[in-house]
């Protein structure tokens, strides 16, 4: 049964799924793939009235290799929109090699993603998914500039909140005529009750239900342990999206989460880089302070030099860069600072082809490397695409997830937006707090009008069952450390928590190599969690023992968190004095060079 509570629809009892038997689940050979085994497992559309059908949910394992398994672990690799069978099937048989022979390594497919239902679609394909968003571009600098100090860039970006409402209720629209109801099941409380249900069929009835989950995957796993707080198992939960502002506030209202460490997570990118010379970007006496400087020109030259047409990637390899694309692109990159060179290879490219041309138009001999969700656009962008569009965002499946879980207070508007941008933007990042509205499909939600049947606007604070491990970098460019100290807090998951600090930056733990952390996770998931600190700051902090262009800079090992301001306390080197806040969500594409350095 359900009742209503503020106008939302919860269930009443956070219990078992169901009196739903376990499923008998069938394995077999994964196509195209070597120790991985797939199967179907099928569960009800809407859990408290299973009358209304069934849905498939897809799942991926790389068995045990031992006679008797000794653990599993389920992984959720976020989004919306990571497909977790695709994560298994391309790199299962990595993580256990790290983990153990003896561990099984599971995901599956959430709602409305990859071989799992109901089947949500939008657009038929890139034809159809450009021209919808295309009409944004050709008009100007939506974008705007920096930290939208210009009054005609406030000016310019307010004449497009008709354009942007009209595109907005188009696509609210557009998502209920192709599928009605079924919008109403793919939210993240159905998610969680998926999940167990699988562990009650794979693994046993009332077996601990064993998650790491990253980024949006950490929602997953803070709502299990509020769920089903007597099934919390091994439950890790990195990279964290502050769960309690996400189930209790319009995505507009932690807007700034996305940007909250995104300046200090780039100026740490070039205390690394600086001076070194496997850093393409940095000559030999070169400075933190001077790259910045290089940057801020790169970036204002893309914005004076933008002539506002759209941006366009065609046979002969002319690419136009406005302002929002390369700062989009410079914080894509920050996910996998400390695994790959793509900032330093795109921004050392840039400076060059601005330096030798006045052409808004790059030649394609010297395109930046690599032009594809990393460098071009985040899954989660509206921009126009530069690459093939994968087929989560031509569902917009992620809309539908973040829209629907979200809370609608009925009076947000488009000029709301808007005006919260110019705020952020002028407040929390200087480079990157305009690109709100272009750069985050969640600037869409106050137009959508259908909600999840089963939300959870509440406090994070029922303790689970076991004690939960979180993990935070310092310089996350997406998810905040702030987040993950929130979620351990005493506020919060208090005792039931352990929190974990690491000083390096990228997107989770797992954008790393630690040997700490490593340790950190192997033993948590063998028993024994790190002890309690007593407070609210980090019962462990863990360092890197190189970065990708040398030594680890001092700065980055003199890091401390500053719990009377709730901010770091080198905050104030942040470039260009940028203040910092926010929280945020995930991207897939990082595990597939991050899986490489899990838990080694």
């Amino acid at each position: 049964m359900r009742f209503s509570t503020f106008g939302l629809v919860i269930f009443s009892a956070l219990g078992s799924s169901r009196a739903l038997a376990p499923a008998n689940v069938t394995w077999s050979n994964c196509p195209d793939t070597t120790g991985v085994e797939c199967a179907t497992v099928q569960v009800p559309l809407d859990w408290a009235d299973e009358s209304k059908g069934m849905i498939p949910i897809a799942l991926s394992r790389v068995p045990a290799k031992t006679p008797q398994r000794e653990g599993y672990m389920f992984f959720n690799p976020g989004g919306p929109g990571g497909s977790g069978t695709e994560f298994v099937q391309n790199l299962g048989p990595i993580i256990q090699f790290i983990l153990g022979r003896g561990m099984e390594i599971i995901s599956w497919d959430p709602r409305g993603i990859a071989g799992s239902g109901p089947n949500i679609t939008l657009f038929s394909g890139e034809a159809d998914y450009e021209a919808f968003w295309n009409p944004l571009y050709g008009k100007g600098h939506l974008g705007a500039h920096g930290n939208l100090t210009i009054t005609s860039d406030v000016d310019f970006i307010m004449t497009q909140v008709s354009a942007f409402d009209g595109i907005a209720q188009s696509l609210n629209q557009k998502m209920i005529e192709r599928n009605g109801d079924l919008l109403k099941y793919v939210g993240t409380c159905a998610v969680v009750r998926d999940l167990v249900y699988l562990v009650d069929s794979v693994y046993g009835q009332g077996t601990d239900v064993n998650l790491y989950g990253i980024s949006y995957g950490t929602v997953i796993a803070t709502y299990l342990t509020q769920m089903f707080p007597d099934r919390v198992g091994r439950v890790i939960i990195d990279g964290v999206l502050d769960p309690e502002k996400y189930g209790n506030n319009i995505p507009m209202k932690w807007a700034e989460a996305d940007v909250y460490d995104v300046d200090f997570a780039l100026k740490s990118w070039t205390e690394a880089c600086a001076g070194s010379k496997k850093c393409p970007f940095s000559n030999q006496n070169d400075t933190s302070s001077t790259l910045l400087t290089k940057i801020d020109t790169i970036l204002n030259t893309a914005y004076e030099r933008y002539d506002g047409s759209i941006p366009t990637f065609n046979d002969s390899g002319l690419f136009t860069w406005p302002y929002d694309n390369v700062a989009n692109s410079i914080q894509s990159n920050l996910y996998q600072a400390m695994r790959s060179d793509d900032n330093g290879q795109m921004l050392a490219a840039l400076e060059q082809h601005q330096s030798n041309s006045n052409s808004t138009q790059l030649s394609g001999k010297v395109v930046p490397p690599n032009i594809s969700i990393p460098i071009g656009r985040s899954p989660y962008s509206i921009m126009p695409s530069y690459d093939t569009i994968p087929p989560d965002v031509l569902s917009n499946i992620a809309f539908a997830v973040f829209c629907g879980d979200a809370v609608d207070d009925g009076s947000t508007t488009t000029e709301d937006v808007f005006k919260e941008t110019v705020r952020i933007s002028q407040s929390t990042s200087r480079i990157f707090g305009s690109l709100f509205p272009i750069d985050s499909i969640r600037s869409l939600c106050h137009k959508w009008t259908s909600r999840a049947v089963e939300r959870l606007p509440q406090k994070i604070n029922k303790p689970p069952k076991n004690v939960v491990l979180v993990l935070g970098n310092m310089g996350d460019p997406i998810t905040p450390y702030y987040s993950a100290r929130r979620l351990a807090s005493s506020d919060q998951l208090g005792t039931k928590a352990r929190l974990v600090l690491l000083k390096s930056i990228g997107h989770s733990t797992l954008s790393n190599n630690s040997t700490c952390i490593t340790d950190v996770v192997k033993k948590f998931i063998a028993g024994t969690p790190p002890d309690d600190a007593g407070n609210d700051d980090a019962d462990v902090t863990c360092d890197i023992e190189q970065t990708i262009f040398g030594p680890v800079p001092s700065a980055w090992q003199q890091f401390q968190f500053n719990q009377t301001h709730d901010e770091p306390t080198t905050s104030s080197n942040s470039p260009s004095g940028a203040t910092r806040f926010g929280a945020s969500y995930s991207l897939f594409f990082l595990f597939a060079s991050a899986a490489l350095l899990m838990l080694r």
